[in-house]
């Protein structure tokens, strides 16, 4: 019989290892000095914030402690105050605690977390970026005190209803991609706001952007819209993505005069000629995605030659360069 070396486990049930890993816990840090404005402990099996000792690091700007077990966020309360970004992506945190001190923050990311409630960052007045992807959040709320906000990403919770954005005049992103929501509404106060994502929800009608005069990027895929409309005020759109929806034809895209990237892929786009009709205008326009439409379907052949011959001014189609 073979012999087999024993491993120990300082996760298993009844182990004597506590003691190892609080040392062990310390000594993440041994060797940086107190002066570093940056510390950074990714995926280091890391499950306490206190035994890190991070008080003593008295610049301290940048925390990261990514991919690690931790769960209890309130010891980043005795973090220096001169924090500036703070991210603690991929953990195990139900609640936010501790960042109410923090009040020169400027980055944070909470992503794939297990949050269920936006709350407690009323103090981080000066915030610019927010990340709270992949959480168990079900409503948008308590962020009216981060008018300094310019990116906001809450992409893959549990969000029904885009709401409680009004104070946000400066957000210029917006990611709400992979929730529940049914209706594009309350975003008029959003009046900079350049890139919005509603990816992967349940919108079945373009509207609501009428007061989203500088939006550039618009992203709209699989959702069950039907017909292009509501964009009469985004002129300045260069990326327009509605792939996989529910679209017959195109329409109501011609005044898109700055339009660079139409992607609509994965409808029920069948004419030629209506794309002819509304992209030929478009002189800014040089990529697009038809493919998986019942018009690449019918002519496989012919598909590529035809949207060249339509469409002279594009240089990709799909994911393959023209040729010129």
């Amino acid at each position: 019989m073979a012999h087999k070396e024993f491993q120990s486990d300082a996760s298993a049930p009844g182990s004597d290892n506590e003691d190892t890993e609080q040392n062990d816990t310390a000594q993440l840090l041994e060797g940086i000095d107190a002066s570093e404005t940056a510390v950074e402990l990714m995926h280091s099996r890391l499950s306490s914030i206190a035994e890190l000792n991070l008080a003593q690091f008295a610049n301290l700007e940048y925390l990261g402690l990514r991919q690690n077990f931790v769960v209890d966020m309130t010891p980043l309360a005795e973090l220096s105050p001169t924090l500036r970004e703070l991210d603690m992506y991929d953990n195990r945190i139900k609640h936010i605690d501790g960042l109410e001190p923090l009040t020169q923050l400027r980055s944070v990311d909470l992503s794939f977390n297990k949050i269920h409630t936006i709350e407690k960052l009323e103090p981080l007045e000066q915030l610019n970026e927010l990340f709270l992807v992949s959480n168990r959040i079900s409503t948008i709320q308590n962020l009216h005190t981060l008018t300094q906000l310019t990116y906001l990403e809450l992409g893959a919770n549990r969000i029904r209803e885009i709401a409680n954005l009004d104070t946000l005049v400066n957000l210029e992103q917006l990611f709400l991609g992979k929730n529940k929501i049914t209706k594009l509404q309350n975003l008029s106060s959003l009046k900079k706001l350049r890139v919005l994502s509603i990816q992967s929800n349940r919108i079945v009608k373009i509207e609501g952007l009428d007061e989203l005069t500088n939006l550039e990027e618009l992203y709209l895929s699989h959702n069950g819209i039907q017909q292009v409309e509501g964009l009469d005020s985004n002129s300045k759109l260069t990326i327009l993505d509605i792939t996989s929806n529910r679209l017959t034809r195109l329409a109501n895209i011609g005044h898109l005069q700055h339009l660079e990237d139409l992607w609509a892929s994965g409808n029920q786009l069948d004419s030629f000629e209506n794309i002819e009709a509304e992209c030929a205008p478009l002189s800014q326009l040089r990529t697009v995605y038809f493919e998986f439409n019942p018009l690449q379907r019918a002519q496989p052949a012919n598909y590529r030659r035809k949207l060249m011959m339509s469409l002279p001014q594009i240089t990709q189609i799909d994911a393959t360069m023209c040729r010129t």
